[in-house]
């Protein structure tokens, strides 16, 4: 057992470097679109999903050469995670990797925890400049090449927000790509739906039932097609908020 925990972590560290660039990357993907007008869920398309932010018809080639070992990396890294022999409390960020996105956190971030807390558990903040506006900043993790993201006002996180790109999934299993027929048929009558005339598609709430977790939301983003480009959990009313810290 010791011998396997050494081996994952060892596999883990040799890969942290050149994963730690998805994270940079991710960085971009911090804005947060607008949306007004009530609408209804609709069907989900059958179309094709739309090309990844990631590419550039400039330099198409190049950048296929390179996202696909930082893909296939991310995936080492979630398998490391979940191999039985694999301690994510001596790991942190292999804990991240290995849970789902929840009303009230992801793993060992917890909602409402203040960054210090954060540090306690082993996670480093790193400011994102561009996307933090006075007392409400975004933050990635140190090492942690998901394209996940925290946003905290006066210290506090209040939102955890998965990106373009992430392999994390929700609870019920919704991820990057999944269809509006998706949140449908995982959450029912929870749903609430808004217009977002920036993606052409819908920004997505869910409210949970469960006691004590009446202050906390989910809220997923669609595109012109259906589809799930980027989710978000935290504290009500701050997770609604559009446009993030903007």
């Amino acid at each position: 057992m010791v011998k396997g925990r050494q081996t994952g972590q060892k596999a883990l560290a040799a890969i942290a470097a050149a994963t730690a660039l998805v994270g940079i990357v991710a960085a971009g993907f911090g804005q947060r679109p607008q949306g007004t007008a009530q609408a209804t869920l609709a069907s989900a398309s059958t179309a094709t999903a739309q090309p990844s932010p990631y590419y550039s018809p400039k330099a198409g080639t190049l950048l296929n050469g390179v996202l696909a070992p930082l893909s296939s990396l991310r995936v080492m890294q979630r398998a490391i995670a979940l191999a039985p022999e694999a301690d994510v409390t001596t790991v942190p960020t292999l804990a991240l990797l290995a849970a789902p996105l929840k009303t009230t956190g992801l793993g060992p971030i917890r909602i409402g925890m203040d960054l210090d807390e954060l540090r306690a558990k082993g996670l480093t903040p790193v400011l994102i400049d561009e996307a933090s506006n006075g007392q409400c900043q975004y933050y990635r993790i140190k090492d942690h090449g998901e394209p996940l993201g925290l946003m905290a006002i006066n210290d506090q996180v209040l939102r955890v927000e998965v990106w373009p790109g992430s392999l994390t999934t929700t609870r019920s299993g919704i991820r990057i790509g999944s269809t509006e027929r998706d949140l449908v048929r995982v959450y029912g009558q929870q749903l609430e739906a808004t217009a977002n005339p920036a993606t052409l598609g819908k920004t997505v709430i869910f409210t949970p039932q469960d006691p004590g977790e009446d202050v906390y939301r989910l809220v997923f983003e669609t595109d012109d097609q259906g589809r799930v480009t980027q989710f978000r959990a935290g504290q009500f009313p701050s997770v609604t908020w559009a446009e993030g810290c903007g």
